[in-house]
């Protein structure tokens, strides 16, 4: 044993002696960018020995979690201790002394205010000292902690002898998850919540509600979520339990993370009303003017608030509401008069001032639970709401500045960046351009339904992109560096949010074609596809996995070896220790396209062409290849290694692009080995006209896409036949694929293919 552990130690002192003979340590590739760091000359050993030191019982959630993640990432269970610190150690400590550089604009007692509160500072020399404002400010210390700490790949690490001093330039870094359109499993929240904590993104918006389905559970309202529909050929929203959302809300805070509840108000909101018409219906959206709907939005957002208390924010939706028809009914003739628009003694006249009202009801509700409210620009911007509303502006036009001129604060929350990504920040939005003096809270990115698969394999690890230009918007930034240090910073983070990782690539010809839906995350594959999952660390765990979309248990399958498939598969896999599972789920969804019988062998002739004519007038143009004359013809040149070899895309060839009113064509001799009925199936951008063997099967002169599939009857003589097809571009690029199968759409045994 001591003989290990003398070895142990010569290992290790070997590896820092070579990190300390560069002459300055290296910066680490940390997201965000931090206000101020000093590298030092050298490194502080992290090893098994090292612990987790604090003393102060508000941090022992996030000690615990600091673990967890520690543990991922270099298989060690460090011991927390409440005890003096010692060489090696990582410190936490809250002190509210520290101050901020700069005042930061955030929610205080229910109020924005200028603070210099938030800040954090690090220090590592023997030891690594994390000091935060409060228990958020340690938690972002503790990511650039993570993200700094340097591993040589063979159980060696070590964190870089620095001192950092940081702040969020604004309090609300957030962003905006979709659970009203598709199901959100808890792991995918808790996916979200551990790539929201290493970025610094302080908030992540719960859109609990829609059209479609509504996720939240109601004690008070136990029919609520029990008619939801489909959005995107996804999973339709089920209702989470109470306790699963208590789970999350606890997970999130131990990471310095606020989960702000978005319940969409007065519109967006049919799998309400579905399900409690009286409560939550109205013409076109939530009636406006009855006082049966306000009870029941005091009781489900007080309930949303019991469960989501660390968050100072509501948002209450307002986006694209249909609210022309409140109002006309003769109990909201009653209201009107019982009520008047905030700051005005006049009582309601007409759809637009009972609006109005609803948003000042509405926040005094949040108010009430402790929160301020956050609401989409589709709201009326009266300047009396400025004192109650937040706006979240996103829609493409100029308007932020609108709001700021009218005294709203703002979030700066594009679907689009609108400029180039190293001009862009919170104070950009769509053509307008804020001052430093105006009101803006921050900014946030939109996530509009995607799937568990989108949010949990890419948007989580994509929110660094914004969170790096709301943390520090003058941060000189270049978008080849900051790549670099995302995607080190991904890897980073996929080890204790995503610890199995999944590989895949095609056997025996087999290949990934596309992406079916960019919401859904599908792909389409044919072939034979080969999956290889692992695990890097923690080790000694088990992978389980399931392939019929359903959540992995420790019962679950076991991951021995290679999993092949040729047929459409849901593989989820998990990490388990025994019944506890570490770290979330990964998934992917594949749907199977037999991708045997597409022709990669053609001959090429054109572009043709007749001035005056347009490319949908050409469809009717006999040129030499269709008139059975000589023509010049060129090889197919299948790209290296394409997702669709088959694809012949004449633009890459000289001479036919542009391809706006050109014609081209292509042939080959295709074998059967008897006289028989096949299908061809044939895609062209745009127009086509098909021939076998000199005699016109088939036709279409439509405007369309490539990957639009015509199928078409044909009949194949025994031995070699001719295909010739036509595509008569319309405009754009063009491009053409063919297949042949079985009559029967299977496969075609014993076909071969030449160009001549």
């Amino acid at each position: 044993m001591i003989m290990k552990n003398t070895l142990a130690v010569c290992g290790l002192a070997c590896f820092l002696m070579c990190l300390n003979a560069v002459a300055a340590v290296p910066r680490p590739p940390i997201l965000p960018t931090p206000k101020s760091i000093s590298m030092g000359e050298g490194y502080m050993p992290l090893t098994a020995q090292s612990r987790i030191v604090t003393t102060d019982p508000r941090l022992d959630a996030h000690a615990a979690a600091l673990k967890e993640e520690l543990w991922c990432l270099t298989n060690w269970k460090l011991e927390i201790v409440k005890a003096d610190s010692k060489p090696g150690d990582i410190v936490l400590r809250i002190n509210p002394a520290i101050r901020a550089g700069e005042p930061v604009l955030a929610a205080q007692n229910l109020k924005l205010v200028r603070t210099q509160d938030m800040a954090h500072t690090i220090t590592v020399t023997d030891m690594a000292v994390v000091e935060g404002w409060d228990v958020r400010a340690v938690c972002e210390g503790t990511a650039t902690i993570l993200q700094s700490i340097v591993d040589d790949k063979n159980g060696k690490f070590a964190i870089p002898q620095m001192k950092v001093k940081d702040w969020p330039f604004a309090d609300f870094s957030g962003t905006m998850i979709d659970c009203g359109r598709q199901w959100m499993p808890e792991d995918v929240l808790q996916v979200l919540v551990e790539c929201c904590r290493i970025y610094k993104v302080r908030y992540i918006q719960l859109h609990v509600g829609d059209d479609q389905g509504y996720s939240m559970p109601s004690k008070a309202f136990p029919s609520l979520a029990t008619q939801n529909g489909s959005c995107c050929e996804g999973v339709p929203p089920k209702k989470w339990d109470w306790d699963t959302l208590v789970r999350l809300e606890a997970f999130a805070a131990a990471r310095g993370v606020g989960i702000v509840p978005e319940l969409e108000t007065p519109g967006h909101s049919e799998a309400m009303a579905r399900c409690l018409r009286d409560v939550f219906g109205g013409p076109g959206c939530m009636d406006m003017a009855s006082e049966e709907l306000y009870e029941g939005l005091d009781t489900v957002i007080g309930e949303m608030c019991s469960i989501f208390k660390s968050a100072p924010y509501f948002s209450m939706g307002c986006d694209e509401a249909n609210w022309n028809g409140v109002g006309a009914g003769p109990m909201a003739m009653v209201y009107k008069r019982r009520n008047a628009i905030p700051h005005d003694a006049q009582s309601v006249r007409n759809a637009y001032e009972m609006y109005v009202v609803h948003m000042k009801r509405v926040a005094e509700i949040a108010r009430k639970y402790g929160k301020l409210t956050l609401a989409y620009e589709n709201f009326p911007d009266d300047g009396r709401l400025k004192d109650d509303i937040i706006a979240l502006v996103w829609y493409p036009n100029a308007v932020a500045q609108n709001y700021q001129a009218k005294g709203f604060a703002t979030i700066t929350v594009p679907w689009e960046l609108g400029v180039p990504f190293e001009k862009w920040n919170i104070f950009h939005c769509n053509g307008s351009t804020l001052q430093r003096t105006d009101r803006v809270l921050g900014a946030s990115g939109m996530m509009w339904q995607m799937s568990a698969v989108c949010v949990a394999g890419g948007w989580a690890q994509g929110v660094s992109t914004r969170s790096e230009r709301t943390w520090g918007p003058d941060t000189p930034l270049s978008q080849t560096e900051f790549n670099k240090r995302q995607t080190i910073s991904r890897e980073r983070c996929d080890r204790f949010a995503l610890p199995v990782k999944m590989e895949t690539e095609g056997i025996d010809g087999g290949r990934v074609i596309r992406c079916q839906h960019f919401l859904t995350g599908r792909m389409i594959y044919g072939g034979k596809l080969k999956v290889k999952l692992s695990v890097i660390a923690p080790t000694g765990g088990q992978i389980r996995y399931t392939t019929d979309d359903s959540e992995p248990t420790p019962q679950s399958a076991l991951y021995t070896q290679p999993l092949v498939y040729e047929k459409t598969f849901m593989l989820n896999a998990a990490l388990f220790f025994g019944d506890r599972k570490v770290g979330g789920t990964t998934r992917a969804k594949y749907d199977y396209f037999d991708i045997v019988g597409y022709i990669t062998t053609w001959q090429i002739s054109g572009p043709y062409s007749v001035a005056g004519k347009t490319g949908q007038q050409l469809y009717d143009v006999e040129f030499p290849p269709e008139q059975g004359k000589p023509a010049k013809w060129i090889p197919f040149r299948p790209q290296k290694d394409p997702e669709v070899p088959w694809m012949v895309n004449f633009d890459n060839y000289p001479g036919f692009s542009p391809g706006d009113n050109k014609v081209a064509y292509i042939k080959c001799q295709v074998f059967s080995p008897k006289a028989q009925d096949a299908l061809l199936y044939v895609g062209t951008d745009d127009g086509v006209k098909v021939f076998i063997n000199g005699k016109f099967v088939h036709g279409v002169n439509a405007g369309r896409g490539v990957t639009e599939e015509d199928r078409v009857g044909i009949k194949l003589n025994a031995g070699w036949n001719n295909v010739l097809i036509k595509d008569n571009n319309w405009s754009g690029g063009y491009a053409a694929k063919a297949r042949i199968r079985a009559a029967d759409d299977g496969r075609l045994e014993g076909l071969k293919f030449k160009a001549e």
